[in-house]
């Protein structure tokens, strides 16, 4: 297994974002504002690119019901995750045009800043508020965007690929994640039994068998996003599909009747919560250390409260003090220094207390 080289000196970047969460899962549902028909698709947690083709399939259905689609104008409110996705949706089902409306574009938005890893139930909704209907939303979801990445596998850059994370611990792995769960303050609902059959192949390394520090160590082979390539490749088809990306931003609802498509698909995110004066959104922060990519480097670590995963555009190192309960109700978004430091320490001791002799 090749090392990380996990020095200070090496953090080239960090950023930090806020995710928008919603206790009973984002907000898929369609409105009218004056003559134009609005439907909302925002509010995914940690789920955002996870799920971008599932909820923004849902979203579409709701926009085009009784419409002819190559007659159809469509206007899409920010261009992250969601709304990049249900832009490229919108085409394929043959809308006439397709224009993208957002304060940045798709490189500049929080969306750009996620850790890239496949995380369909990440802060999706609270045990308390999903119901039976939004369970079963969320494996259509899950289900439906799963099938549309197989489409970018092998491709150049691999915007999608598989590879391998050692989730390690003291504990036996059923143990160490059950605890996890047990011990969540937050009381997120937790939906990977749903997917079993296509959440990741899994190998439980007993104590002995393997390189790292502790007794166990759980192998998964999961998706990942290399986001750059990825929101290339995206932003490239909506373009050359006749796609116009307008840089504007909303400060009201009424400010949407300045647009001359009859249909829109509100997707901004976090900023929905100024936008729509919806506060049912809380914010979550997240903040990500970029360590120099290593091309030799394609796995990822978990243990305790570091995450890290390496992506040809850089390896990201990730704190979360509370597991996924880390930065709740916390919208801030001013890069932390000191955290990110703190994060690369405690991957090179984890490095430094690893057995050579033994192979993962």
């Amino acid at each position: 297994m090749n090392p990380i080289r996990a020095t200070e000196d090496r953090l080239f970047k960090i950023t930090a974002c806020t995710r928008p969460f919603r206790a009973a899962g984002p907000r898929i549902e369609a409105e009218r504002i004056g003559d134009q028909l609005v439907v909302h698709n925002y509010g995914h947690g940690g789920s955002g690119w996870s799920l971008s083709w599932g909820s923004g399939t849902i979203a579409l259905d709701l926009a085009l019901a009784g419409r002819d689609p190559s007659l159809t104008d469509i206007a899409v409110i920010g261009c992250g995750a969601i709304g990049l996705t249900s832009a490229i949706l919108a085409q394929r089902a043959g809308c006439r045009s397709v224009t993208i409306y957002a304060k940045d574009r798709p490189n500049d938005s929080r969306s750009f800043r996620a850790t890239g890893s496949w995380t369909p139930f990440s802060r999706i909704a609270l045990r308390k508020d999903a119901t039976p209907a939004f369970a079963a939303q969320w494996e259509r979801m899950t289900r439906t965007s799963w099938r549309y990445y197989q489409d970018f596998h092998g491709k150049p850059g691999a915007p999608i690929e598989f590879n391998d994370r050692f989730y390690l611990s003291d504990a036996h792995p059923d143990v160490d994640e059950q605890q996890k769960i047990d011990n969540d303050p937050i009381g997120f609902v937790n939906y990977r039994d749903r997917i079993a059959d296509i959440a990741s192949a899994v190998e439980d390394l007993a104590p002995g068998t393997h390189p790292f520090p502790t007794q166990w160590a759980r192998r998964r082979s999961e998706l990942m996003f290399n986001i750059t390539a990825y929101v290339r490749q995206l932003t490239e088809e909506f373009e050359r599909n006749g796609g116009k990306i307008v840089l504007r931003e909303f400060h009201a609802p009424a400010e949407f009747a300045e647009l001359p498509q009859p249909v829109i698909l509100h997707s901004t995110g976090y900023a929905a919560r100024q936008l729509f004066a919806d506060d049912s959104l809380t914010p979550v922060r997240g903040q990500i250390g970029w360590l120099i990519p290593q091309p030799e480097v394609n796995y990822g670590l978990y243990l305790g409260t570091l995450g890290v995963l390496a992506r040809k555009d850089g390896i990201v190192v990730q704190l979360n003090p509370q597991g996924e309960a880390s930065g709740w109700n916390d919208a801030g978004e001013q890069p932390d220094r000191a955290e990110a430091e703190a994060g690369v320490r405690q991957l090179r001791a984890l490095y430094a207390r690893m057995k050579p002799s033994a192979g993962a």
